[in-house]
């Protein structure tokens, strides 16, 4: 029998290094990884890897049972040096080798796995300058959250690496003032009683409002409602798949999703005001329902050119389960973090959120304010008013809460109010109180 050892990752920014073990005659496969931390400071220039890989090769040996009078081939990279010389002193035959076909696509299969796990999408599974920019450029997108990830024990990480961008991003610095990002819900867009029917009035009448707003840059993100809600339940598109049928609702749902969005866009073209529609499936990778990146610099191109860009919740691919809906709530809270959103909006079909149904209950309160402090004395009054539907509406009302709060900036509000009401708009923008609900994160500013 002869064994091969080969590693995948060293040169990643991204990540540990993986190490394979694969038995040729028998085709037996089993991989390790040596996690990041040991290429972050202080374990980095104290070589800690290097014990660490001969760990796990030896843990490796053991589950496939790997005998002492195997020939183990080994590759003859530097992660790989203890490897050799632990191995060589237990007694068995090594032989550096430098490692071509089946390992190396296997190692590197895994490599692409591990690194899907922590979020990074789309990295090619060759070597080379794209895969490397790639990577630095996703830790960028969030440093702040994602600089855990990095090799940040590599000499040129503190000094070069952790602030570089690409000529062409370093030229696209974005508006001067960050956004205000505002959230059309879909029941205030769409009769969600009814499959595919838009409310046509009251998209021109929110369009209007929003397009005579010159003091910020605006993004929008609109709700699926009776385009998107219906199809995703019969598809269960949240759970992913991989049959045709499944597929097909995909493919259903995005064309359900993209005739919303041209409904919304052509009432911006009556408007007279400059929008894009960004198709969300097109620029979206998530992880197990969460986002996991987001491709923004069309966004911020459009943005810095005074375009209002138009999201949607929306089918995304995903790294695990193939495809899953991400919800307008959640893009809305992960672009807010990103790009430090001082205000987001959520327009609703009433005017904040209350202690039960204010369309059924007239004894229903509106809470004026939520903080992470007071979020479980809003929802206990939120249950006390639902009645028998108190657990699911307690729950959604938790999830939508939740969500805000995820991606609600230190120094930011959210508003969850009604726009259609002529110049509601404006006076919030202009610092009025407007009958609403506001979500912060301190109670006082």
């Amino acid at each position: 029998m002869t064994v091969f050892v080969d590693d995948a990752g060293w040169g990643d920014p991204v990540g540990g290094v993986i190490i394979g073990i694969y038995r040729v005659e028998t085709e037996e496969y089993l991989s390790r990884e040596i996690e990041v931390t040991h290429f972050q400071p202080p374990n980095f220039t104290q070589r800690t890897y290097l014990n660490r890989g001969l760990e796990l090769v030896l843990e490796g040996f053991r589950c496939l049972f790997v005998q002492k009078d195997e020939p183990i081939h080994v590759c003859r990279g530097v992660v790989l040096d203890g490897v050799r010389e632990g191995l060589t002193h237990r007694g068995y035959e090594v032989i550096p080798t430098k490692i071509e076909g089946r390992l190396q696509e296997l190692v590197e299969a895994s490599l692409v796995e591990s690194l899907a796990r922590l979020g990074l999408p789309n990295i090619p599974t060759v070597s080379g300058k794209e895969r490397f920019f790639r990577q630095l450029e996703w830790i960028q997108e969030d440093l702040r959250r994602r600089e855990r990830f990095a090799k940040t024990g590599w000499k040129n990480w503190p000094t070069k690496l952790r602030h570089w961008k690409p000529k062409w991003r370093q030229r696209n610095r974005g508006p001067t003032t960050p956004p205000v990002i505002i959230k059309l819900g879909g029941s205030v867009v769409t009769d969600k009683t009814k499959p595919s029917t838009a409310r046509l009035d009251t998209i021109e009448l929110l369009v209007k409002e929003i397009s005579a707003v010159k003091a910020h840059p605006i993004i929008l993100v609109h709700g699926g409602g009776s385009f998107g809600h219906f199809l995703a339940e019969k598809y269960e598109l949240h759970q992913g798949g991989r049959s045709k049928r499944k597929k097909l609702g995909v493919t259903q749902t995005i064309h359900e999703m993209t005739r919303l969005g041209q409904i919304i866009l052509a009432a911006f073209q009556k408007a007279n005001r400059p929008a894009v529609s960004i198709h969300s499936s097109s620029i979206i990778v998530s992880l197990r329902g969460r986002i996991a990146h987001m491709d923004l610099e069309a966004l911020r191109f459009f943005l810095n050119g005074n375009f209002i860009p138009i999201l949607s919740g929306d089918v995304t691919a995903d790294s695990v389960t193939g495809f899953t809906i991400v919800s307008g709530d959640q893009i809305v809270m992960y672009l807010a973090r990103l790009l430090e959103a001082p205000l987001v909006i959520f327009a609703s079909d009433v005017d904040g959120l209350y202690t039960a149904d204010p369309k059924l209950d007239p004894s229903a309160q509106r809470i004026p304010l939520i903080t992470p402090e007071t979020m479980e004395e809003v929802l206990e009054k939120v249950a006390m008013g639902a009645a028998a539907d108190a657990a699911d509406v307690t729950e959604g009302m938790r999830g939508k809460i939740t969500e805000i709060f995820k991606g609600l900036p230190e120094s930011g509000e959210a508003i969850v109010c009604d726009l259609r009401q002529p110049g509601t708009l404006a006076r919030i923008l202009a610092g009025k109180e407007v009958p609403s609900t506001r979500l912060r994160q301190k109670s006082a500013r």
